[in-house]
């Protein structure tokens, strides 16, 4: 007998564990959605970096009803949850299943032409500093001029706040405790332990774990500032952090 799926309960579930750790998620979604709609215009062609099941993808064609998406991630589970849970939306999201860090998502995105939107949320920081340079200058050449690339991320201070970078810390995680007091859920490992405990998702973990290996996750001192350099000489004009909350920012960078 085939098994049923409420794929929606499971995209749900996934909003509030992601919730859990972001109580600015919405906020920040909504200024990066903005900042493409004043920079490019309200019908963006838009590529989503690391779009995992679509959070942000869904979000963009639900606020800016002509946008076109293209959602890119190396996680066969999460790009399955977003087909099965969000679709395509009448045809304004693509799934493509591509690894970042491997040049092969280049030579397919050239396929679709220039794009005038890059966005990403909570995933370029698991690109090692050397990754990100490589890849910002492949970027640079899918983004039409005076397009832009919109990134919202968990981006440290600088070397010379460590000060500010420990209080901030601090209030971060006093935050995060009052939140998750205030509305509980489930953590990221125990929404994964579920995953891996439903008899209905075993085949596409198994393909999960054999074509997919994770990826490390890189904090060190001066990301934003590393990142700002990055995107400059990638050729990108215009670059800096347009909203912050703690180490929660959105850097926006102009073709």
């Amino acid at each position: 007998m085939e098994v049923v799926v409420d794929w929606a309960s499971w995209l749900r579930r996934w909003e509030a564990q992601q919730g859990y750790y972001l109580s600015q998620r919405e906020e920040r979604f909504r200024v990066m959605i903005g900042l493409v709609r004043e920079l490019v215009g309200t019908t963006p062609s838009v590529l989503d970096l690391g779009s995992g099941p679509g959070s942000l993808a869904v979000r963009v064609v639900d606020l800016l009803p002509g946008a076109r998406v293209v959602a890119i991630d190396a996680d066969p589970f999460l790009l399955e949850l977003g087909r099965q849970a969000v679709g395509d939306r009448g045809g304004a999201i693509r799934w493509v299943e591509a690894d970042l860090r491997s040049d092969s998502w280049v030579q397919l995105a050239r396929r679709w032409g220039t794009v005038d939107a890059a966005m990403s949320t909570t995933a370029l920081h698991w690109l090692s500093p050397g990754e990100q340079a490589d890849f910002f200058a492949r970027l640079a050449g899918l983004i039409r001029l005076g397009g832009v690339l919109v990134n919202g991320d968990q981006l440290t201070f600088n070397q010379d706040q460590q000060r500010i970078a420990a209080a901030a810390t601090t209030l971060q995680e006093e935050e995060a405790a009052h939140d998750a007091a205030e509305h509980p859920a489930e953590t990221w490992r125990e929404w994964w332990q579920a995953v891996e405990a439903e008899p209905a998702f075993a085949s596409l973990m198994a393909e999960r774990r054999s074509r997919w290996g994770g990826h490390p996750d890189y904090h060190s001192a001066g990301q934003a500032l590393a990142m700002e350099a990055a995107l400059k000489r990638a050729g990108f004009s215009e670059v800096g952090t347009i909203w912050q909350h703690f180490e929660n920012r959105v850097l926006v960078a102009i073709r």
